[in-house]
């Protein structure tokens, strides 16, 4: 910050100080807590008192500026400053310090506070001042915060206030009044009847105000016959404010009923507006007009010799995608007997060029312009759409990204939404045949298909929009593929299906226990994202049936002994509730909906309440039986070797103190792969894996090998790569070799040398344009083990040690480089662990070998 205390705007030197010292904080965590050290110096202060009014303006100023800046820390409750905030908006002598209290107590008063009641007094006072300022601010602060105790207090006042000569007093007024009571409509009567007294009165004049307000209130019904009369008055006023008092009525006119007379003006409205186009004015008298008849359009039409689409055709050709949109938008608020020359002895207006025009428009990269013009297009003629449909289906480009292919999809499933409307079991189909091409055959196996989160998200939005019957007709149509063997089903489908029976168990026609069946059979076919949402939606079916089958427990189980810890967690919880209908029941019950992330949140939250969720069962299985063999009935798969499975073929080995480990006396950090004492969790464990004595650097297997030709390993301090004086003479250090350094012949592992220590944050600060994060269901102590597999220097730095405290920090040297290429920093990696023993990671490196290498061990954990 090199503005100086003159020029930087600072309420004060203290603001000033502040300031200067959050922007010149060396991270995110040392300026909160800047933050917080002056939040609790203000708290001190403000409790011995003696506050002057000014000072508590820039105390006030200063505990905003702080709640508002914390970035990773809360900043608790700033209730001990309300009292001086009340103070301050009852007490202050000018205008802004009376706004600054009303504005502390609008963002940290929780509503119904005790201090209310104080406020309203305050308010009270404000409401009957002769200054107009204050009355707006006290208004202003009625609107934000709505209190059902200062309802008596302010309300007749309020009613009073309709009247005033001042429009900024009467806007504030009509809202507060409608913010205050908008929940009981029985009391807005007197709101209703002074905003169309106030309407009818002042004509020929607007009062833009009370319109706005009667077309918030619904109210324009009313005034019908004076909203139609204001139309020609204010259209043949010169000046912008014409252009403003236009946009008013025709808004109004929306809501009410174009009088036939009135037509005309919004024809000639359009007429002067379409060239240069006024945008905002050319799409409402468009929309005005789509409430009224065709015939009534086509006479005034012949009339005027006018035609509305003929004003806007230019828009078509225009360079800006505003233009574009706002010419399609127009055309869809008209029939096409005005202008597509559809019915015999009506002329087209578009020439043939423009029609072509209109149909590349489907090509947009805005979705919204496609939406409009598919409408058009399907109001012309339904075949063109069908046309298209089928021409987008059957050309499915190949090799497309996710981001792509999830596009294509999307207008298919728009195409489809025009196409069927509210009939659902058409729908289904529809569904069914888009997928078949999208996720089918030829698109590969589908555990390797991702799926298409913006198609899921639109089929489960359109289904909601359906009536009852046409969406249980559809969920009926869409999971009766689930229960019969050999029908493929995509991985989005797939999770489409299971969202729906999550939600509709019960009340489709297909059997819960045909669809738990179904189910079960085809979750070795799909990856983790959809055998997630397959598992819940398995335990929630499970409450409707009375029985679970063996070969479900059975293939659930194997399912969770070749799985990550979030399957493992998902399967031992069908396990533990598939035979409790009783458990389940209630939890359904105090779901508060029927829809899978409502049922996991009430799942999650009895779980958290009973307490941890029980291991799975243990099951007996053969080395040589696969999954896909135990069920005749799912898809065919190929067989799971251990590493897609994740099997573990044998049991983690204990942490022991390995010979690679470096203890950093500065730094408190470790240079071995496998060494996690710096972030002890317990007594007993630091105690185990607490080390004897400082070590220097990592020994590869190459140097342990030369040292144990020369001598006794008791004599490696001469290389200076031990230093043990507490080691016994007798000791039998083989039992503390790390395995994991002789994977590699000892030939082929170059001796290496001391290096000087990095600085971890400037080695990540330098590789700032290469970012890597992810998510890893493993504690971090498991992720540091399996780096020690990469055979690279490490260095590992505490949790608790600078910097980014909180996450555990680990460097990671790079491959050595040949002569003449410019060096390479390695890889810095940064672990902040969760409560679920799993941890968030993020990873800079500039050795693209070794980024992929770190990046690839992370996600199959």
């Amino acid at each position: 910050m090199d503005v100086t205390f003159i020029n930087s705007g600072a309420l004060s030197r203290a603001h000033y100080s502040l300031v200067r010292k959050v922007e010149s904080a060396q991270s995110p965590q040392a300026a909160d807590q800047i933050h917080l050290s002056e939040i609790d110096s203000i708290r001190r202060h403000f409790a011995v008192g003696g506050v002057s009014l000014k000072e508590c303006r820039e105390k006030l100023i200063i505990l905003l500026y702080c709640s508002m800046n914390l970035t990773h820390v809360n900043p608790g409750e700033l209730a001990f400053a309300l009292p001086q905030a009340v103070n301050l908006a009852e007490m202050g002598r000018t205008l802004r310090d009376k706004q600054l209290g009303f504005i502390f107590c609008t963002e940290v008063m929780p509503p119904n506070h005790e201090l209310q009641l104080m406020l309203v007094n305050t308010i009270r006072k404000d409401l009957e001042s002769l200054s107009t300022a204050r009355v707006c601010l006290a208004l202003s602060v009625l609107i934000q915060m709505p209190n059902d105790e200062v309802i008596p207090a302010v309300q007749s006042q309020l009613q009073a206030l309709f009247m005033h000569k001042s429009t900024s007093v009467r806007r504030r007024a009509y809202l507060a009044y409608h913010s205050l009571l908008h929940n009981d409509p029985s009391r807005l009567t007197p709101l209703e009847d002074a905003v169309v007294l106030r309407i009818q009165r002042t004509l020929p004049s607007v009062d833009s105000c009370a319109m706005a307000v009667a077309m918030k209130l619904n109210q324009v019904d009313f005034i019908n016959d004076e909203v139609n009369a204001l139309l020609p008055i204010v259209w043949q006023r010169p000046g912008r404010q014409s252009q403003s008092l236009t946009l008013l009525v025709l808004r109004a006119l929306r809501k009410a009923k174009l009088s036939m007379p009135n037509v005309g003006i919004v024809l000639d409205i359009i007429k002067h507006t379409s060239s240069p186009p006024v945008r905002v004015l050319l799409r409402e008298a468009f929309l005005v007009l789509s409430s009224v008849s065709t015939e009534v359009i086509q006479e005034c039409q012949m009339q005027q010799s006018l035609s509305p689409v003929a004003c806007i055709r230019r828009l078509l050709t225009s360079k800006d995608p505003n233009d574009r949109y706002l010419f399609v938008s127009c055309l869809d608020c008209l029939s096409p007997t005005l202008w597509a020359g559809t019915l015999p002895g009506t002329i087209a207006v578009l020439d043939e060029w423009e029609v072509q025009e209109v149909m590349k428009l489907l090509d947009s990269h805005d979705r919204l312009v496609r939406k409009i013009t598919l409408r058009v297009l399907h109001a012309v003629d339904s075949s063109l759409v069908k046309a298209y449909n089928t021409q987008l289906l059957h050309n499915l480009p190949a090799g497309l990204t996710l981001s792509d292919k999830g596009e294509y999809v999307s207008r298919l499933l728009d195409v489809g939404v025009l196409q069927y409307g509210n009939d659902g079991e058409q729908y289904a189909r529809y569904l069914k045949d888009l997928f078949d091409v999208a996720e089918g055959d030829t698109q590969g196996r589908t555990e390797d298909m991702s799926v298409l989160e913006v198609g899921l998200e639109m089929i489960l939005t359109h289904i909601r929009e359906f009536d009852t019957t046409s969406r249980i007709s559809c969920v009926t149509a869409l999971a009766v593929p689930v229960t019969e063997s050999g029908a493929r089903i995509g991985p989005t489908l797939m999770v489409v299906i299971s969202a729906l029976a999550c939600e509709y168990c019960g009340k489709i026609a297909t059997s819960p226990l045909s669809l738990l069946q179904g189910m079960a059979s085809r979750l070795v076919s799909y990856g983790v994202t959809v055998q997630d949402a397959c598992l819940l939606s398995m335990i929630r079916m499970s409450a409707e049936c009375d029985q679970i089958p063996h070969t479900i427990l059975k293939l659930v189980t194997e399912i969770s002994q070749f799985s990550g810890k979030r399957i493992r967690n998902r399967c031992g919880l069908f396990l533990t509730y598939c035979g409790r209908r009783d458990v389940l029941t209630s939890i359904i019950a105090q779901a508060s909906s029927s829809s899978l992330p409502d049922f996991l949140v009430a799942l999650t939250t009895y779980g958290s309440n009973a307490g941890a969720s029980p291991p799975v069962p243990p099951v007996n299985l053969k080395p040589s039986s696969t999954i896909s063999g135990l069920s005749p009935g799912s898809p065919p798969r190929a067989s799971l070797s251990p590493r897609q499975l994740r099997y573990e073929a044998y049991g983690t080995p204990q942490a022991v103190p390995s010979l690679r480990h470096l203890l950093s006396p500065s730094r408190g950090t470790f240079s071995s792969p496998g060494s996690t004492t710096s972030r002890t969790r317990s007594s007993s464990r630091a105690s185990e894996r607490r080390m004897s004595s400082e070590l220097v650097r990592t020994i590869t297997p190459g140097e342990l090998t030369i040292a144990a030709a020369q001598g006794p390993l008791q004599e490696l301090p001469e290389l200076d790569h031990v230093q043990n004086s507490n080691a016994s003479p007798n000791e039998d250090l083989t039992s503390r070799v790390d395995l994991i350094s002789l994977d590699t012949a000892c030939n082929e592992v170059p001796v290496t040398f001391p290096t000087p220590e990095q600085d971890f944050e400037d080695v990540w600060d330098a590789m700032e344009n290469s970012n890597l994060r992810g998510w890893c269901e493993s504690p971090m102590d498991n992720v540091v083990r399996l780096l020690q597999s990469l055979q690279h220097s490490m260095r590992v730095i505490a949790v608790d040690q600078p910097p980014f405290e909180g996450e555990l920090k680990v460097l990671i040297a790079a491959s050595p480089n040949p002569p003449l290429v410019e060096p390479k920093q390695g890889a810095a990696l940064r672990l902040r662990e969760s409560e679920e023993e799993s941890c968030l990671w993020r990873l800079r490196c500039d050795d693209p070998e070794l980024r992929t290498t770190i990046k690839r061990l992370l996600e199959d954990i």
